[in-house]
């Protein structure tokens, strides 16, 4: 909670194919699960500006990922993400939330990481920065 966040996100289809990515900094005191959510919210809005169909939405956060599913929205911020994202998934009836081990979703984190480093938001359509290929093709051995 040092006041600057890097968000990154891979917008992948119901194959695992990537759409999408992108990577921003974001000046906040949030915690690690806020920031979570707020990169899954920020990804969703992403995906639905650029006329995109996410299949699956996955992350490390298993408490999240349950509240998104059973519809039961705290009364605190992270409720309020959680509010947002429902509304931003209601335009994809085909999207799905579910939970990844951090170890199998280390694309997004490498993607957080280069948020830090970056001076404006930056998003890439059918591609990502060549910095997160190792952990995208880790993410995703049939890309190799």
């Amino acid at each position: 909670m040092n006041g600057k966040i890097g968000i990154g996100v891979i917008i992948k289809d119901s194959r695992g194919e990537v759409l999408a990515s992108g990577a921003q900094t974001i000046y906040a005191s949030l915690s690690a699960l806020t920031a979570e959510d707020l990169a899954v919210f920020r990804g969703l809005i992403f995906a639905r500006d650029s006329g995109l169909s996410p299949g699956i939405i996955e992350f490390d956060a298993q408490l999240v990922v349950n509240l998104i599913n059973s519809g039961n929205i705290p009364l605190s911020v992270i409720g309020l993400i959680i509010h947002d994202i429902n509304q931003v998934l209601s335009n994809f009836p085909s999207c799905r939330v579910s939970f990844v081990a951090r170890l199998a979703n280390m694309a997004a984190h490498s993607l957080a990481k280069y948020g830090l480093l970056i001076a404006s938001d930056l998003f890439w359509l059918e591609e990502f920065p060549s910095c997160v290929a190792p952990a995208v093709m880790g993410d995703h051995p049939s890309l190799l």
